[in-house]
């Protein structure tokens, strides 16, 4: 076997491999030899089958299946002697075929950079929020979770929740998706939809272009949410001895979150700090895949305006997680399969024949990025600054 890089940079390599037709030669008889054990062809019994008649037979899908195990053959062989770490499979771009056999493969590699300066990373960490402002926070979120929704006769407001039929079409699609609904003011919607809604009343239609897209949309009802007060028998419907108890309870749980929130603030400077130290590009393949699990987690389309929004996003999740997976591999950052299992006993997960390693190799890799995150965040160097807290009026 012998190749020759065509294009190189990197993350981004084309080779072109030469290998001598006896190569495919021996692999098709390798193929005829396997399929020879399990077929049958009328006058021969299971294993007894001429091999010239099976080359004759089958000649197409065994020189397919040959060529395959050729080109996947010699790639991995280049693969190990360049020692790349591909970040997909490898696109056939062209074979020639002849003596030798020439074929032209496309890969994306995960580029190699190098990582230092990751121990005592200087960042600030925000004293905790004061209790009267978490209390208000915290009771806000409760009144919504206890809200009774009403439909009204008069326009949509922000905050509002708005049913609606939309039928989409532009660029040669078509949509039409029924009984969706929103909340007016939700950031995630398109800010064109939330405008238009605004003063929408049940039976309305409304039309809006966005990113080339016509949207035509029906608005069914329009529904306003009625905040409850906190007070002695709000808290005995949730069981409550009295409202002060239950803002205690309350305030209580809302301190360990905000503890917990303060360290996650504290962990998010530090990648920035590593992603602003750590430069290197990354392979498009993964961004993409990234930039699809964003728009997925958010039940989003792909336009030029999420495009727009998520790809950066996307390069830093990806970028960052290698960083990540290098340190790991540095320090020696491993999780043992007793530590998964257990994950997977509390949070209820199922393991099965068939999604065992995946899952194990899967929640493996969340939990080494866990532990290098923490410490990242163990050997920092934190500082402590006031919190300026905004009062609402």
């Amino acid at each position: 076997m012998e190749y020759r890089m065509l294009n190189e940079s990197e993350i981004e390599k084309e080779i072109e491999i030469s290998v001598p037709r006896a190569e495919l030669e021996r692999l098709i008889d390798d193929e005829t030899q396997h399929v020879q054990k399990e077929v049958a062809i009328d006058g021969f019994r299971k294993g007894r089958v001429p091999l010239t008649l099976i080359k004759s037979k089958y000649a197409e899908s065994l020189k397919a299946q040959a060529l395959d195990r050729l080109v996947r053959e010699t790639y991995l062989s280049v693969v190990q002697e360049k020692q790349w770490h591909p970040a997909a499979q490898a696109e056939l771009r062209h074979v020639e075929e002849g003596d030798p056999m020439k074929f032209q493969l496309y890969v994306e590699v995960i580029p190699e950079f190098e990582i230092d300066n990751y121990r005592n990373i200087e960042v600030f960490k925000e004293l905790p929020m004061p209790d009267d402002f978490l209390l208000e926070q915290g009771m806000d979120v409760l009144r919504e979770q206890h809200a009774t929704v009403i439909e009204v006769e008069r326009g949509a407001a922000v905050d509002d929740l708005v049913t609606v039929d939309i039928e989409t079409g532009g660029q040669g699609t078509s949509d039409r998706r029924t009984d969706q609904t929103v909340r007016i003011g939700d950031r995630s919607l398109p800010d064109e939809l939330n405008r238009t809604l605004v003063g929408a009343k049940r039976s309305d239609t409304r039309t809006i272009e966005v990113d080339g897209h016509t949207h035509k949309i029906l608005i069914k009802s329009v529904k306003e949410k009625i905040l409850p007060e906190i007070n002695d028998d709000f808290a005995a419907r949730l069981k409550v001895a009295n409202a002060d108890e239950l803002k205690k309870t309350l305030l209580e749980g809302l301190r360990k979150q905000e503890e917990k929130r303060v360290i996650e603030e504290v962990k998010e400077s530090i990648s920035e700090v590593l992603l602003e130290r750590i430069r290197f590009n990354v392979p498009k393949t993964l961004i993409q895949k990234e930039y699809e699990k964003i728009l997925k987690e958010y039940n989003l389309p792909d336009s030029d305006s999420n495009r727009e929004r998520f790809w950066n996003a996307a390069e830093k999740r990806i970028r960052f997680n290698l960083i990540l997976e290098k340190i790991a591999a540095q320090e020696n950052l491993h999780v043992s399969e007793a530590e998964i299992l257990d994950l997977v006993a509390r949070t209820g997960m199922q393991l099965t024949e068939h999604n065992r390693n995946d899952v194990i190799d899967y929640l493996g890799t969340i939990l080494t990025r866990e532990k290098t995150l923490n410490f990242l965040y163990d050997n920092a160097k934190i500082s402590t600054k006031d919190r300026i807290v905004t009062q609402r009026r």
